[in-house]
């Protein structure tokens, strides 16, 4: 794309250029930007409701047999069904905060945004590399940072290393993150960075995870879990670089 055909966008990333909306790139955008609204607002109505029928359903119990333990179950239920809520509230701006597609420096938008840990060790080795993402990207790592300094590890880390890929005629640029004492536990691992993207629990890494997942696709690009242990989470992030015939 010539810059005769780009607006530039005022940022906190200033390296953006926003895409023309004529371009045909973006029909499969902004298919995959309804569909991950549409998936969203199902995983919410699907885990509030199990909450809703666990309280029904210990609510009939307690009239029945008049145990108090009946009462502690839908108190359980019901504080989860809260917290649900909340992380569903915490997580939705990045489902919908996207629609402003466009060439981003990945190395300029990561800095601006590892910034706001002073404190943290972080590494970016490679050549910056101009990929195709929305305003959802810089705001998707930032929380992916936060939630994986949940850990109280004096040791943490998080490195990039960029390199290029061309794929059936498609350039791209693959990002490595290496987090450093942090562990993504079995049921995420399998069911959100693999393959079965329906099982999700309601809890903020498996949301957190699986949004992130569904973000990349919305890019045309992919996220992917390579290893986990206790000492080293490796993730892979694909994007579509800047210099495909597609934005041309």
């Amino acid at each position: 794309m010539t810059n005769g055909d780009s607006v530039k966008k005022e940022s906190s990333c200033n390296n953006v250029f926003l895409l023309n909306p004529t371009d045909s790139v973006l029909d499969l955008y902004t298919e995959r930007y309804l569909e991950l609204g549409s998936r969203f607002y199902d995983l919410f109505k699907h885990d509030l409701k199990n909450y809703q029928n666990a309280i029904l359903m210990s609510l009939d119990l307690y009239e029945i047999k008049k145990e108090d333990k009946y009462l502690e179950m839908i108190k359980e239920a019901s504080y989860k069904s809260l917290e649900h809520i909340d992380t569903i509230k915490g997580i939705e701006q990045f489902v919908y905060c996207g629609g402003k597609p466009g060439f981003y420096s990945f190395s300029e938008c990561i800095q601006n945004v590892i910034a706001a840990y002073p404190d943290k060790e972080f590494e970016i080795i490679g050549e910056d590399a101009t990929v195709f993402a929305d305003s959802a990207f810089p705001k998707l790592f930032d929380l992916l940072i936060q939630i994986t300094l949940g850990s109280e590890s004096k040791n943490h880390k998080i490195s990039f290393t960029l390199s290029d890929l061309q794929e059936n005629g498609v350039n791209k640029c693959v990002i490595e993150i290496d987090i450093y004492d942090f562990f993504v536990p079995g049921n995420i691992a399998e069911t959100i960075l693999n393959e079965d993207t329906q099982s999700v629990t309601g809890d903020i890494l498996s949301l957190t995870f699986y949004i992130a997942k569904m973000i990349f696709y919305r890019y045309s690009g992919e996220l992917k879990l390579i290893e986990t242990n206790e000492k080293h989470t490796k993730l892979s992030a694909v994007f579509l670089k800047s210099d495909n015939s597609c934005f041309e």
